[in-house]
């Protein structure tokens, strides 16, 4: 079962062996779990990331070996290209 979804946030609003942690990105939030039982997981949670505890994840899976390299990859590139962007992440 994973720890993001609506029924496990149901039955453990403030679980005491982990901690549900989110990390809002513009319109997104990504919430990072790192479960003694089950693990390392993430989920991807979409609108207002000052919201997300209450709605439901786009999808959730397990941290695979990698993943954080892919993610500086995307944050390079996404610096690169921040000169050229006109609305900041307020405006969203």
């Amino acid at each position: 079962m994973s720890a993001h979804s609506t029924k496990s946030r149901a039955r453990h609003p403030e679980p005491t062996t982990y901690v549900r942690e989110p990390f809002p990105v513009a319109h997104l939030a990504f919430e990072i779990c790192d479960h003694p039982d089950n693990g390392v997981t993430f989920a991807l949670i979409a609108g207002d990331p000052l919201t997300a505890d209450k709605r439901d994840r786009l999808f959730s899976g397990h941290v695979p070996k990698g993943m954080a390299t892919q993610l500086r990859k995307l944050a390079h590139r996404m610096d690169e290209l921040e000169g050229r962007c006109t609305s900041t992440v307020g405006d969203f």
